[in-house]
């Protein structure tokens, strides 16, 4: 899970549960936008008179956002805008919000003409999302959201919500290893003039850098932030140390609808996987490639007699640190 700090103000959760508070924040003329941070919720109010005429924005009250994308040079995706809790009404009814996310001439921040759409032009009178397409890394972008409502009649407030691959940071990657192994973790996207800072430090070989060797004797999710953009980001990885999968010791296949197969927990995810089960002779009862058709306690059709059963299982997924086979028992009860 990700989560943002901004650098410009703070944002906390506090109390039982979980609450966001929402930064009010003043409008400001375009050539002195306002930052904002991915993830990080902004209560606005649009009463500051200017006029921006792009597309399908040509409203006389307009609110300029500026966010920066991150470091990614490879692949840096797209943002998502949420607009939400839109109180913006005239005798009643809704009024028309105007939003489009660009790309400016970072020397001209006010010059329409030079503005390039790098999303679809939104108009709604409530709550409405847009997405941007794939953005360049380390660029600055503006968020224009515009109104005709008067404020000098009624307030026309909102919230903005940002998020997406453009305004993030990729920590890399929640794997299983074997108790004693190691593996290699990787984060990048933020400026790596500013670092990285792992928590915790336990079984990393160092807290700071975009790469770190991490051997853990027990299961732990690593977090990492770095800076871009004037915002702190996070990424979370999870190393799960010895058997990632739930297996059940027992199941009841007597067809009542329930527990009638051996149902585990995580095989799904491991498409590769070898899965085999004997019998106390050790004469194979059950094989198969992959887990879509959990096991129902029968060989060639048959229901196989009540007893002990014993399993061996191989994950066979390159992308793990290779564990050895999994094996175990399991009990038919009818």
């Amino acid at each position: 899970m990700k989560r943002f700090q901004s650098m410009h103000r703070i944002h906390q959760a506090m109390a039982v549960g979980f609450t966001l508070l929402l930064t009010s924040v003043q409008a400001q003329d375009c050539s002195n936008p306002v930052p904002t941070c991915g993830d990080v919720p902004e209560a606005i109010s649009l009463n500051y008179a200017q006029n921006l005429d792009f597309g399908c924005l040509n409203a006389p009250y307009v609110t300029v956002l500026e966010f920066t994308t991150n470091a990614n040079v490879t692949n840096t995706g797209p943002v998502y805008l949420e607009l939400g809790g839109v109180a913006c009404q005239t005798n009643g009814v809704e009024d028309v919000i105007e939003c489009v996310i660009i790309k400016p001439d970072p020397q001209a921040l006010c010059d329409a003409g030079s503005y390039q759409a790098v999303s679809p032009c939104s108009e709604s009178g409530g709550a409405t999302s847009l997405q941007s397409e794939d953005l360049l890394p380390n660029t600055m972008y503006l968020i224009l959201i515009g109104t005709a409502h008067d404020p000098s009649a009624t307030p026309c407030n909102l919230s903005v919500f940002l998020s997406g691959p453009a305004v993030s940071i990729d920590a890399c990657c929640t794997t299983n290893i074997a108790p004693g192994q190691n593996v290699e973790l990787t984060v990048n996207g933020a400026n790596e003039d500013l670092g990285y800072t792992w928590f915790p430090d336990y079984g990393l070989s160092t807290a700071e850098g975009t790469s770190v060797v991490a051997s853990p004797s027990v299961t732990t999710t690593y977090s990492v932030s770095g800076f871009f953009g004037g915002c702190q980001y996070s990424d979370a990885v999870t190393i799960t140390v010895g058997n990632p999968l739930g297996l059940p010791t027992s199941f009841t296949p007597n067809n009542d609808g329930y527990n009638d197969t051996w149902d585990v927990d995580g095989l799904l995810d491991y498409n590769l996987a070898d899965i085999r089960i004997f019998d106390r002779w050790g004469q194979v009862v059950h094989r198969s490639v992959g887990y879509s058709q959990p096991w129902d306690g029968r060989n060639g059709g048959k229901e196989v007699p009540v007893g002990t059963y014993y399993y061996a299982i191989d994950l066979n997924d390159p992308l793990l640190v290779e564990l050895e086979t999994i094996t175990g028992f399991i009990s038919i009860i009818r």
